[in-house]
C-alpha cells in the first residue's frame, strides 16, 4: 500500500513540476504529457524506484522496473493534471455564482 501511495504522490509532484515548467517556458499542450513521462522516468531512474519490486513482481532486468515505474508516474501525472484542472474549473464556477 505504501508503494502505491508513493507512486501516486510522485505523480502529483511531477504534475505540478510540469505545470511549473509550462508556466515558466512557453510549452504547447501536446508536449506536457511528454514532459511528464520524461520527468517520471527521470525520477524513478534517479531514485532506483521500482513499484514492481515493491509488489514482489520480478522483471527480466532491473532497469525495466525503473522505466516502467517512471511511465506509471508520468501517466498518473497526466491524470492528476486533469483532475486538478476539473476541480479548479468547478471552484471557479461555484465562486462566480456566490
Amino acid at each position: 500500500m505504501y508503494v502505491f501511495a508513493t507512486i501516486a504522490l510522485l505523480g502529483l509532484a511531477v504534475a505540478k513540476f510540469v505545470d511549473l515548467v509550462g508556466g515558466t517556458v512557453s510549452v504547447r499542450r501536446p508536449v506536457r504529457p511528454f514532459l511528464a513521462f520524461l520527468a517520471g522516468i527521470g525520477i524513478a531512474w534517479a531514485a532506483d524506484l521500482s513499484m514492481f519490486a515493491g509488489f514482489g513482481i520480478g522483471l527480466r532486468t532491473p532497469w525495466m522496473g525503473a522505466v516502467a515505474t517512471g511511465l506509471v508516474i508520468g501517466g498518473l501525472a497526466c491524470a492528476w493534471h486533469e483532475v486538478l484542472t476539473a476541480l479548479a474549473s468547478h471552484a471557479g464556477r461555484v465562486n462566480d455564482q456566490a
